[in-house]
């Protein structure tokens, strides 16, 4: 029922916008394909280890400043309870509000974002005119609903979630977990975080902390690091992320080489506490 209702809005937003006048349309691709090796196997994902797809997209932009986004998966993530392909499909006021299927980021995103049906718009805290991220979830029985909740600036806020099974898709806390592992069914009813970015001379840093808890969950702390030195050779970038329930530090360590204006190609490795969990190599661009 809601993918129908889904589909319907995008219809009639498409007429609306054909009759209207003639919209901007872009038809393309973004690859996230990698090859990863670890101690068992060799294989090709049209994804990363991060839950970056593969897609084929269309976009379409109205001069009276709405957008519509559809995306489809050249390949889905092993134990994705999402049967379809489809990636991404929603309409939005551009700087405004998004309804569809989409990326709904829990803060900053470092940790958890899924694709979901969601409606999420801007707006504005009461005391202190401080900006806000409002996101309603709803996608489905026994998956993601609830509310997600952001105050903050692009540089810093504080996050707060309240529903069900947050984090139970392979998309959620990959910073950690690569997506192949299944995560528990149950997921998450309370999510409560902060973030911070910061530019210090030529290094970018991003800083996420984020509390889980359910019924039938361990309550757990999550913290990220995000550590990219602007001006270095090879464009590294080292991912640290630390999870209470287990104890356990997993880091993630890239390499860049840009190819053209279109592709780039990253050396990847992976691994928890002292042990490595796979070295892979991937190529990222549009066409």
């Amino acid at each position: 029922m809601k993918r129908t209702v889904l589909n319907a809005g995008l219809m009639v937003l498409l007429w609306n916008m054909t009759q209207a006048q003639q919209p901007t349309v872009f038809f393309g691709a973004r690859l996230h394909t990698q090859v990863r090796t670890d101690a068992h196997t060799t294989q090709l994902r049209w994804y990363d280890d991060l839950a970056r797809h593969s897609v084929v997209y269309l976009q379409l932009y109205h001069d009276a400043g709405y957008g519509v986004y559809i995306a489809q998966r050249l390949q889905n993530i092993p134990h994705d309870r999402t049967r379809t392909a489809l990636d991404e499909a929603y309409i939005e006021k551009l700087s405004g509000w998004r309804f569809g299927k989409f990326y709904a980021p829990f803060g900053a995103g470092l940790l958890l974002s899924e694709s979901v049906i969601a409606i999420q718009s801007p707006t504005r805290f009461a005391i202190g005119n401080l900006p806000m991220r409002v996101a309603y979830l709803f996608n489905g029985r026994e998956r993601q609903q609830g509310f997600y909740v952001r105050m903050g600036t692009a540089n810093g806020g504080v996050s707060v979630g309240v529903g069900r099974h947050f984090g139970a898709d392979p998309h959620a806390f990959t910073a950690w977990e690569l997506p192949e592992t299944p995560r528990h069914p149950e997921g998450y009813q309370q999510l409560y975080g902060a973030d911070l970015m910061r530019e210090l001379g030529s290094h970018h840093l991003q800083l996420e902390w984020l509390y889980s808890g359910g019924s039938r969950t361990i309550d757990t702390h999550w913290l990220a690091l995000r550590w990219q030195p602007l001006e270095m050779r090879f464009q590294p970038e080292l991912l640290l992320t630390y999870q209470t329930a287990s104890e356990q530090l997993s880091w993630r360590l890239s390499l860049h080489q840009q190819l053209d204006k279109h592709f780039s190609v990253a050396l990847v490795a992976r691994g928890r506490q002292g042990t490595l969990q796979f070295v892979g190599i991937g190529l990222r661009g549009e066409l």
